[in-house]
C-alpha cells in the first residue's frame, strides 16, 4: 500500500526535529513542501538529498509509493492546505501515517498560564472577507481561544479582539523556539502597546482567556 507521511518539522530551532522524522525523510520517494526553498535548507542542514516538489492540490500523486508532506514550520495540515492532500490520497487508497513533533499550537499550550483543559483552535483569522463575522464568533465562546497571526496583522487583530471581547487576558507567543522567543502575558490593551517596532517581527500565537 502506498504511504503518505505527515511529517512535523522544526518551528524555529532545527534541533527540535525528531530522529524518526529524519529517518522517514531519507527513505521516501520524494518530499512535498509548502515552500521548496525553506525545505531544501532544512534537508541540506541534515545532509538529506531527496527530490523536493512544491505541493500542488490538483496534481496526481497516485503513481508513487511513499511521499512525505512537510510545511514551512511545524505540523502539516494544522491551519494549512495539507488537509486537502490527506483527503485526496485517503480516497486514493493511501495509508496516512503521522510523524508527530514540533507544533506552535502545542508549544503555546504547554507554556500558557491559562486553563487549557478545554480550548478552541481557530487558526488564522480571515484577512478580509468574513473577518467581522469571525471575531463576533470568537466573542461567543466560553472557553479559551487560540489563534495564529502574522506580523503584518497582529496589531489589527489585537484591536478587533478587544473591540468584540473586551479587554481580556492573553498569552501571546512570538518567535517560539527561535533566538528572540518571548511570551507576553497581560491584557489585550497592554499587548497593543507592547508589540510595536522590533517586537512586531515574527509569527504569533495568541491564547485568549474569555473569562478574565
Amino acid at each position: 500500500m502506498a504511504k503518505l507521511f505527515i511529517i512535523a518539522t522544526s518551528i524555529g530551532n532545527l534541533g527540535d526535529i525528531t530522529l524518526r522524522a529524519l529517518e522517514v525523510l531519507k527513505s521516501v520517494d520524494f518530499i512535498l513542501a509548502e515552500d521548496t526553498r525553506v525545505t531544501k535548507k532544512l534537508l541540506s542542514h541534515f545532509g538529506i538529498h531527496k527530490p523536493v516538489l512544491r505541493y500542488l492540490f490538483k496534481k496526481d500523486y497516485r503513481k508513487f509509493n511513499s511521499i512525505a508532506l512537510v510545511t514551512d514550520a511545524g505540523t502539516p495540515a494544522v491551519s494549512d492546505p495539507g488537509a486537502k492532500l490527506v483527503k485526496n490520497l485517503t480516497m486514493a487508497g493511501f495509508e496516512i501515517i503521522p510523524v508527530p513533533g514540533p507544533s506552535a499550537l502545542s508549544a503555546m499550550i504547554s507554556i500558557s498560564d491559562i486553563d487549557m483543559r478545554e480550548f478552541c483552535f481557530l487558526g488564522f483569522p480571515p484577512r478580509k472577507k468574513g473577518r467581522q463575522t469571525f471575531f463576533k464568533r470568537v466573542a461567543k465562546f466560553e472557553i479559551p481561544i487560540i489563534l495564529f497571526e502574522s506580523p503584518h496583522r497582529i496589531q489589527k487583530t489585537l484591536r478587533e479582539l478587544e473591540l468584540v471581547c473586551g479587554d481580556r487576558y492573553v498569552n501571546i507567543g512570538r518567535e517560539l523556539t527561535k533566538i528572540y522567543e518571548e511570551v507576553f502575558r497581560g491584557k489585550l490593551s497592554e499587548a497593543q502597546k507592547y508589540f510595536i517596532g522590533e517586537k512586531i517581527r515574527g509569527e504569533f500565537v495568541i491564547a485568549l482567556d474569555l473569562k478574565r
